[in-house]
């Protein structure tokens, strides 16, 4: 009998781990599994607080977050081993209506057509009625290509609380989209409004 060293076991476990985790091993089934975003496992969730926006949401805490000066923060999936560019993003954007009461179906209509003007490939898989925090709430799925030409998959749900729409959008690859699904659910089903 061969007699296999401690450190040797240790090495190739932790190894196999990393590898689990990067996404780099299939399962017979062809599935892979793509780390922390795979439909079972769970992360660990942070909480960013807009106070003067009103608004929280839970983030991944391996993602990254940038906040912009035209009222929207950015989570940035991590970059997968050998890629230049994030495999999935979501984006939090306030739009102030400042004396307007417009509901989130006209404000779904607006920007599905600008959206559609910008992108000649543009297609709307579904237009789904939602709830965000209690408030109604409109989610569309679409396929366009992005500013560097890449073909992505969105998720955008729109929601109006008060004086501003408050736009969630989840973009991926299209190969990737599934595979961070889950994660932007999470995410949306997290946000919450604060108080005024």
């Amino acid at each position: 009998m061969y007699k296999i060293s401690k450190s040797i076991i240790v090495s190739v476990s932790l190894f196999a781990m990393f590898m689990l985790t990067m996404g780099f091993i299939a399962f017979p089934n062809n599935s892979i599994v793509f780390g922390f975003f795979h439909e079972g496992e769970s992360q660990t969730m942070l909480t960013y607080t807009d106070n003067k926006n009103h608004y929280e949401i839970k983030y991944p805490s391996n993602w990254e977050r940038s906040v912009k000066l035209n009222n929207e923060v950015i989570f940035i999936a991590p970059k997968d081993a050998n890629s230049v560019s994030s495999p999935a993003g979501f984006v939090v954007k306030t739009i102030p209506t400042p004396g307007k009461n417009i509901s989130t179906d006209a404000a779904t209509k607006e920007l599905t057509s600008q959206i559609q003007s910008a992108h000649k490939d543009f297609k709307l898989e579904s237009t789904t009625p939602t709830n965000i925090d209690g408030k109604k709430a409109t989610k569309i799925i679409f396929t366009a290509t992005d500013s560097k030409l890449q073909n992505r998959k969105a998720m955008q749900t729109v929601v109006s609380n008060y004086e501003s729409l408050y736009v969630l959008t989840y973009k991926a690859s299209t190969d990737k989209y599934g595979s961070y699904e889950n994660i932007a659910n999470q995410m949306t089903n997290s946000y919450k409004f604060l108080p005024n």
